[in-house]
């Protein structure tokens, strides 16, 4: 278990005064890796025998959506297996000031990179220093409805820095594209409070298709997205969102 007081950088910070998704994503990146690294379970570490880690499933909720004013952001991370096959990341965050302000979830694989295909984790020496369950409840798993009537369309184009060091797009970068793809006025006036993401293969330096469809929710908007293939549709990832004011 890893717990760190992460400071918010001036470039982190959006023009609501809000700390941007992205970062506190890329904050809980870089919190995994300090804690994995501690057990030689980094993608950096484990590339070195031909396994890397791949992300299947995320969830994110936010009590309190972080600020300028929220000082640094204490992080907490730790693993636990889930089913055997997945290795589950809990983070929990609070404020400078000891407020709560959420819990993300994160589902692991790991990948065997000469066979192509994913390590039980139950069987596999890599794991014995995540083989113990930590939390007294684990959460229910994700399941993201399909897309019925998309109303927005956008296209991204994969660059360079959108790349980890698994030549794959970073999956911070599909949750930019997706929550970017909403009406403009909802970030304007609000804030991603429950996000999750299915994500069902990597995307390489190609164009993605993002589709988003706007759904019925209560004390709030929500939304489904979609990124796929441009030209055959094929689907790399599906999100839902749900947002609230900022105010």
């Amino acid at each position: 278990m890893t717990e760190i007081d992460n400071e918010i950088p001036f470039s982190g910070i959006d023009p609501r005064g809000r700390l941007k998704f992205n970062v506190l994503l890329e904050m809980f990146q870089e919190m995994a890796d300090i804690d994995a690294s501690k057990y030689n379970l980094s993608v950096r570490q484990t590339l070195e025998d031909n396994i890397t880690w791949v992300l299947r499933k995320y969830r994110l909720d936010i009590k309190k959506y972080p600020t300028k004013e929220s000082g640094f952001i204490k992080i907490k991370t730790y693993a636990e297996p889930y089913r055997n096959l997945f290795s589950l990341r809990t983070f929990q965050f609070w404020d400078s000031k000891g407020n709560f302000l959420g819990s993300a979830f994160t589902w692991w694989v790991l990948i065997d990179l000469l066979k192509n295909r994913p390590l039980r984790l139950d069987k596999s020496d890599y794991m014995s220093a995540f083989k113990e369950q930590i939390s007294e409840e684990l959460p229910k798993d994700v399941k993201i409805p399909d897309l019925k009537t998309p109303q927005i369309e956008e296209n991204w184009k994969v660059r360079w820095q959108d790349l980890d060091v698994n030549d794959h797009v970073n999956h911070a970068v599909y949750f930019s594209w997706a929550l970017d793809t909403v009406p403009k006025e909802v970030p304007e006036n609000m804030v991603p409070m429950h996000v999750e993401g299915e994500f069902l293969r990597p995307i390489p330096r190609t164009r993605v298709l993002c589709l988003t469809e706007e759904v019925g929710s209560e004390n709030g908007v929500s939304f489904l997205h979609s990124l796929r293939h441009i030209e055959d549709g094929s689907e790399y990832a599906k999100f839902s969102s749900f947002w609230q004011s900022s105010n």
